[in-house]
């Protein structure tokens, strides 16, 4: 195989890595330091560069973010997605399959004899989850409105609020875990927080995170629009590429009433 016209230089400091060498046309990612990129599940190294020269742990090589993979041996299937491989390095046109395998989309082919590689930075992404239908507040199903904000109050101890959603496919970082509520003259909640994830076809409670116990919000003050971290709970067990999961609010005690908005989700992406 050759590479062409390479573009976006960069030299890397390769990662000693026992038994492992990089050689030109690998993809390569950063985990305390250069290495091999892989989709693996159990290692999740998402690919910011292809190695233009071969190499071992502590030496310094030259690598691009876009070229062309030019292969005599027709390898590809022409006007196909090319992702990164569950091999360390490797690309696949087969799109990854095994439980918490990262998806992450490196190029295209141009025909059976070509392939362009072009790697894009992470980007970021937000997700807002509105309330599930089903909760146990005093208006189940149908909630309350305040000042134009609409969602399950929150006013007595024992009252349940739950989301779900699903994490992105390519995600490589969550940041940010806030449930908002509109605050109705809000004061001293107290909240346990519990989370649950599965894999399509797996376990039903394939991880349950790190509960939240007496959890609460940013500020007792009415009229605004509070927020409660909740992020603790989405260990970095938890986290992993196309799963959905599940929240519960599960509250102990409130003074006063908050409608619940909403979870908002930012993190990062490939």
């Amino acid at each position: 195989m050759k590479i062409l016209y390479p573009e976006k230089f960069a030299d890397l400091v390769l990662k000693t890595v026992a038994g492992a060498m990089v050689s030109p046309g690998d993809l390569l990612g950063y985990s305390t330091g250069w290495l091999r990129a892989d989709a693996d599940a159990a290692t999740n190294v998402y690919a910011q560069y292809v190695a233009l020269e071969g190499g071992k742990g502590g030496e310094v090589i030259r690598a691009c973010k876009k070229c062309l993979f030019f292969d005599e041996d027709a390898p590809y299937t022409a006007n196909t997605a090319q992702y990164l491989s569950g091999t360390a390095g490797g690309i696949t046109e087969t799109r990854p399959a095994t439980d918490g395998d990262m998806i992450q989309v490196v190029g295209r082919s141009i025909d059976t004899y070509r392939c362009l590689i072009d790697i894009q930075d992470p980007k970021e992404f937000e997700m807002f989850v509105s309330p599930d239908v089903y909760d146990t507040t005093g208006e189940p199903g149908l909630g309350t409105t305040d000042a134009g904000w609409i969602g399950p109050q929150v006013d007595a101890a024992e009252e349940l609020t739950f989301f779900k959603g699903r994490l992105p496919s390519g995600i490589i970082s969550l940041d940010v875990a806030r449930v908002i509520y509109n605050s109705i003259g809000a004061s001293a909640y107290d909240t346990d927080v519990t989370v649950v994830r599965a894999y399509d076809g797996g376990s039903n409670v394939q991880d349950t995170g790190t509960a939240i116990t007496a959890g609460d919000w940013n500020a007792d003050t009415d009229n605004i629009l509070s927020f409660q971290n909740i992020l603790a709970a989405f260990d970095s067990d938890f986290v992993k590429p196309n799963v959905c999961f599940a929240v519960k609010l599960d509250p102990d005690a409130i003074t006063g009433d908050a409608n619940v908005i909403g979870l908002y989700l930012r993190g990062f992406k490939v």
